[in-house]
């Protein structure tokens, strides 16, 4: 969990905000904020995308996004080993 949650804390170092600044902005406690940065806790994917939001930044400048497909599985359809064929579903 812990490499998870180091963009935020790096990335508020980086503007140079407190972690009351970033509660104002975002709408999230101070102390939520704070163990989300120490890798104690997670916020949800939910949470994350109005964090980012509120900040006027991605997602993925202040937490990990992994990559839901990668070229090869975004090619086939679900639960299909076969590359799908678009005029023959």
């Amino acid at each position: 969990m812990k490499n998870q949650q180091f963009s935020l804390l790096s990335w508020r170092t980086r503007n140079r905000l407190t972690l009351e600044d970033v509660a104002d902005l975002s709408g999230v406690s101070v102390s939520m904020l704070s163990r989300v940065e120490r890798g104690e806790r997670c916020l949800s994917p939910r949470a994350k995308v109005l964090v980012a939001k509120r900040l006027g930044v991605k997602i993925r400048d202040l937490f990990p996004v992994e990559e839901v497909l990668n070229e090869e599985e975004a090619t086939r359809g679900f639960g299909s080993s076969e590359p799908r064929d678009e005029r023959n579903p």
